[in-house]
């Protein structure tokens, strides 16, 4: 595997509140398989926490050489009460490297506004993350709009664009080869998977068959990252123990 940073390979945990001490072990084990950490999008369980703690938990993951950011909740928040540009001041101050940028639960945003959200984060220093497809929406989006959206928002400047857990699911079950057209025509380096919390660990096995070892993934706890990292490797039988297989000596 390449060593950080790398721009492929992406392994992104999810930490809902876990705690420092917990989290310190936790980065001794597996901190090198690790390319980012992205803070609960529950903005409930963040806004509980005094900002001394987050930066606290910030500082940690720095040490190890793995950026953070917000989940896309407490994003769409922001932008109902029309204080986007104060949090993405509040993210630097409490030590985020970035931010997600999302309309999942809230009505679309605008082009035009979305590009220019986009913009405004990357002037004041941020990393911006996108997203496509809506967490509760009863069908998957179409391969046409998903690629528009991507595109769109890379040319933004945005860094990485994930498709919704729900979207990949729904797609992965019905209709997989929509997910291989998207991949296709924007590049997998710049795509991420929501591959939790539905459809583990099935659909990761699938998505490392079908794109190979250098897919981007989040959405992933920190139980199943040492798993999930032996699915890529091709050591996991939902992998077919592929190193096993073609290994020379074999």
């Amino acid at each position: 595997a390449p060593g950080k940073p790398r721009e492929t390979r992406w392994t992104v945990v999810s930490d809902r509140t876990i705690p420092l001490g917990f989290q310190k072990d936790f980065l001794d084990m597996a901190g090198d398989v690790l390319d980012r950490a992205k803070l609960s999008d529950h903005t409930g369980l963040i806004g509980r926490f005094p900002a001394a703690y987050i930066r606290r938990k910030n500082a940690l993951y720095r040490k190890y050489k793995v950026p953070t950011y917000p989940g896309g909740v407490p994003f769409e928040l922001a932008y109902l009460e029309r204080k986007v540009k104060p949090f993405f001041e509040a993210a630097l101050g409490l030590g985020f490297a970035g931010i997600e940028i999302s309309a999942d639960t809230i009505p679309p945003i605008p082009r035009q506004e979305r590009t220019a959200l986009i913009k405004t984060a990357k002037r004041l220093g941020l990393e911006v993350h996108t997203e496509v497809g809506e967490k509760l929406s009863d069908t998957a989006i179409q391969v046409d709009d998903a690629v528009a959206s991507i595109q769109a928002d890379l040319e933004a400047g945005a860094h990485k664009v994930a498709i919704e857990n729900n979207d990949l699911v729904r797609l992965f079950k019905h209709e997989p080869r929509a997910i291989v057209d998207i991949v296709k025509r924007v590049g997998l380096e710049h795509v991420s998977f929501e591959i939790g919390p539905a459809g583990w660990p099935e659909m990761p096995g699938w998505l490392i068959t079908e794109f190979g070892p250098d897919v981007n993934v989040q959405n992933i706890m920190p139980e199943q990252i040492v798993p999930f990292e032996a699915i890529r490797r091709g050591l996991n039988r939902l992998t077919g123990y592929t190193y096993l297989m073609n290994h020379p000596n074999r």
